[in-house]
């Protein structure tokens, strides 16, 4: 029998999109998630078939290598966008898995999944640009990992925890979130129901 993702927050309600729009959030700094926090314990939210849909904030940003990446360039996609921090210990666990679904799609023709990571140099407890590319470098990390120098996709994401990952549908609508560490058969099974356009 198929586990559902741990921690799948299908859908956004009114006050969720508020509160990511005003940026009200605690600071993250005072959340060092650790691999057995509570705040990886479950906590769902519903939202009704027809109810409103809510475009995901822009993202205008580079990554490691230089590349550009932008939200509307991947209209007909469905985007999985994991924001994270080095010092991390639950992002740290969850980025092989997140490797080898970057390999795995690599290798698929016409895929319509794109994978990104967002990491926010100096902010916070965080390591400077150079710091986190060589961390990328010397763990193997080659998914492309966008640097927010200025924490704006922080603040617009409205992030309370790391690591937190948001699921974009194709239309570019903000599908639904995870907060905290998860695994591979749960990356598998939110990129599942993106795909499909149905929450279990």
């Amino acid at each position: 029998m198929r586990k559902k993702a741990e921690k799948w927050m299908i859908g956004l309600t009114l006050a969720g999109v508020l509160a990511l729009i005003s940026g009200s959030m605690k600071d993250v700094s005072a959340y060092p998630l650790q691999e057995d926090d509570p705040q990886t314990a479950v906590q769902t939210e519903s939202a009704e078939e027809g109810e409103k849909q809510y475009p995901a904030p822009e993202l205008d940003l580079f990554d490691q290598y230089g590349q550009k990446h932008k939200l509307e360039d991947y209209r007909g996609k469905i985007i999985f966008l994991n924001f994270w921090a080095t010092w991390c210990p639950p992002c740290r666990a969850e980025m092989p898995d997140i490797q080898a679904l970057f390999e795995e799609n690599s290798q698929e023709e016409d895929s319509d999944l794109v994978i990104l990571g967002v990491a926010f140099p100096g902010f916070n407890q965080e390591k400077s640009e150079e710091e986190i590319e060589e961390f990328l470098y010397e763990n193997g990390y080659t998914y492309p990992v966008l640097m927010d120098t200025g924490a704006d996709l922080f603040y617009s994401y409205g992030l309370s925890a790391y690591p937190t990952t948001y699921m974009i549908d194709k239309e570019g609508n903000l599908f639904g979130y995870v907060v905290g560490g998860i695994t591979r058969e749960s990356m598998d099974d939110i990129i599942r129901q993106t795909r499909e356009g149905k929450k279990d």
